[in-house]
């Protein structure tokens, strides 16, 4: 019972205070199960190519396998809940009093600068630290490279870019064979099929949320474009995965409390009997050379995907903005690299440093701009002190250990 309710903790502090996704919690959670010694370290981040190709949500299928092994199906249902309240808590309250939500405040914004390029730096090390294991010869290069682009460019929905290189990974290692007003019910249908699809994580959804929910041909809500893009950035700036945080605002908008609670757990239930069932059966055919074959695609095309995740958060949080974002980024890529601190401290040191610095300001747009909006050389030297500060800090943070 004590292990229950410690990995009910574990799962919740994690949800809780982790921004930015599945990849970013699936990081955090790889550092504090291995500090536990409930797990290897590098094992559950070596469990995201498995993760990605059974329908639901990264954050959701961690919190199963970890729980599957500390403490079978129950603990399994016990780390989903875990998962779950935070970003339900949270996201029903910002669902509640979405239009008081001071959306353009500078303030505010620089936080979130801060926290999309803390992640930046953290999705970037994860590539870092696993590329060895995850990537192996020129048919893995070949695999990120061309996942990447189709993911990026839109060429193909994700899940079928995972089947692909299953079967990729199946014939390169020499087993390829022949593959011949909503009510409460109306919402579980609706979010179950989303969990059965969410193949590759949250980001998945967002087509199906767009058919769904937006504009004046849509079967629910009918949703104004600039409004959904307004809720996708908040689902990114709150704690909790992505997906979950959707499901309670949309579940909310269609039957109220219960519809959020209601669509939450819809969305997490596929996920939670399909991985189970997956991780048996690897456990099973894990000496299989068909298993081995297909793994043998999944690394690879799996790190395509965190590339195009780590491409679009860049695009949100260091390129185009000042050198505040820059600075926090490789400062957080370098400590976690070199494991000097903790996930979760280098977020919220990032975060607080972002909003003293003003972190959402942009680069100037060209000469005349610049010109336009020349700062004296006091606002110039206390940018730079800025910046300077920034560094230190996240430097001194990241060196208490004595080998610094």
């Amino acid at each position: 019972m004590r292990k229950l309710v410690r990995l009910f903790f574990e799962c919740f502090r994690i949800s809780l205070f982790v921004v930015g996704g599945g990849y970013a919690i699936i990081s955090v959670a790889d550092e504090v199960f291995a500090r536990l010694k409930w797990t290897e370290e590098g094992e559950v981040l070596g469990q995201l190519p498995v993760f990605q190709m059974v329908p639901g949500l990264i954050a959701g299928n961690t919190a199963i396998y970890v729980g599957n092994k500390v403490a079978g199906p129950l603990g399994a249902a016990v780390a989903l809940l875990g998962v779950m309240l935070p970003s339900l808590a949270i996201f029903l309250a910002v669902s509640v009093g979405y239009e008081a939500i001071p959306l353009d405040n500078p303030w505010l914004e620089s936080t979130f600068v801060g926290l999309r390029a803390a992640l930046t730096g953290i999705i970037a090390a994860v590539i870092w630290k696993g590329w060895d294991k995850g990537v192996k010869g020129p048919f893995g290069y070949a695999m990120v490279f061309f996942c990447a682009v189709a993911i990026a460019l839109r060429l193909a929905n994700p899940a079928l870019v995972l089947v692909g290189a299953a079967l990729c990974g199946l014939g390169v290692y020499g087993m390829a064979r022949r593959f011949n007003s909503t009510a409460l019910p109306v919402i579980a249908m609706l979010f179950l099929k989303y969990g059965a699809a969410a193949f590759g994580g949250g980001y998945v959804l967002v087509p199906f949320y767009m058919a769904d929910f937006v504009g004046p041909a849509a079967p629910y809500l009918q949703m104004a474009a600039d409004e959904f893009a307004n809720v996708m950035a908040l689902t990114q700036m709150t704690p909790g995965p992505i997906a979950i945080n959707c499901a309670t605002f949309f579940g909310y908008r269609l039957g109220g409390i219960g519809g959020a609670g209601v669509a939450t757990a819809a969305l997490l239930v596929p996920s939670y009997f399909l991985l189970l069932g997956v991780l048996r059966a690897l456990e099973r055919f894990k000496t299989s050379k068909t298993v081995a074959g297909i793994m043998f695609g999944l690394r690879p095309a799996t790190f395509g995907m965190m590339i195009c995740a780590l491409i679009s958060f860049a695009k949100f949080s260091v390129l185009g903005y000042n050198t505040t974002s820059i600075l926090i980024f490789l400062s957080v890529f370098v400590l976690t690299i070199r494991r000097k601190m903790s996930t979760m401290t280098l977020i919220f040191v990032s975060a607080v440093l972002a909003t003293v610095a003003r972190a959402d300001a942009p680069f100037a747009a060209g000469s005349a701009a610049s010109c336009a909006n020349m700062q004296t050389d006091d606002s110039a030297n206390a940018s730079v002190a800025n910046n300077e500060l920034i560094f230190m800090c996240l430097s001194w943070v990241g060196c208490r250990k004595p080998a610094c």
